[in-house]
């Protein structure tokens, strides 16, 4: 038998990397946060959407997509400043406003959006110490509790998705 093959039975490849890799974070949510995520990345960008179009008040731009999330963009923000870490694309933050807050039509769930003094835009983390985490971090967001179909958010997802309303 030896030198025969087995049907449907393969040998598994073995990958090597050829650049660097870094290992992804993962960060739990709750699983409204979760769902206020997956909704705004996984909503259509083409314009034709209603969701697509800002309202202009005084004070701030507000889009909606209906009984799912709000996203409101803040005129008068204000930089945070940041202190870069040693992970890429993560800053400990003071000062901070965000200057957009997607929040839940359903639940309670919200993410705060920070600009950094250098430039960039990202999600604040509120956990022990404020952090941001920036396009270029190597973090993604999962459900605490198991959601059929879930996947991992990439926080450069959720922030391409922003930058597709707003830019400064």
């Amino acid at each position: 038998m030896m030198g025969q093959e087995i049907q449907g039975v393969s040998t598994p490849l073995i990958v090597q990397t050829k650049t660097m890799v870094e290992k992804i974070r993962i960060i739990r949510l709750k699983n409204g946060e979760y769902n206020l995520l997956r909704s705004f990345t996984e909503s259509s960008l083409k314009g034709k959407y209603q969701w697509r179009v800002g309202y202009e008040y005084p004070e701030a731009f507000v889009w909606r997509k209906p009984n799912k999330w709000e996203l409101k963009v803040f005129k008068n923000a204000v930089e945070a400043e940041a202190l870069e870490l040693p992970v890429r694309g993560v800053f400990k933050v003071t000062n901070i406003m965000p200057f957009a807050v997607l929040s839940s039509v359903l639940n309670r769930g919200e993410v705060d959006f920070v600009a950094l003094s250098n430039g960039e835009m990202g999600m604040l983390y509120t956990g022990r110490v404020a952090l941001v985490f920036t396009k270029d971090a190597p973090i993604a967001f999962a459900p605490i509790t198991p959601i059929p179909f879930s996947r991992l958010i990439s926080a450069y997802e959720v922030i391409n998705t922003l930058q597709h309303y707003v830019t400064f």
